[in-house]
């Protein structure tokens, strides 16, 4: 009984690991058709990951740039009250 609780996980694994690669070409695929739609349209040659990344940092200089503003906003309402 042991062994085909093992056989039974181990095809588990195995076929997860067949979908997984399929999930990956088929992400892959859509990726090259993507670009190659934006290249025919005259866009820049970028991946979606490229533009991915600009859109997190400047997501990144955004969060920063309003927890710079909400602290001095909790200065300005320190000083206001207190004095």
């Amino acid at each position: 009984m042991g062994k085909s609780l093992r056989e039974q996980e181990r095809k588990k694994q195995q076929d997860e690991l067949k979908n997984q690669k399929k999930f990956a070409k088929k992400r892959d695929k859509a990726e090259k058709k993507y670009q190659k739609q934006q290249e025919k349209k005259g866009f820049a040659t970028r991946s979606r990951k490229g533009e991915n990344d600009k859109m997190r940092e400047a997501g990144k200089k955004l969060n920063l740039a309003i927890l710079i503003v909400s602290v001095l906003l909790v200065i300005m309402l320190l000083i206001v009250f207190l004095i």
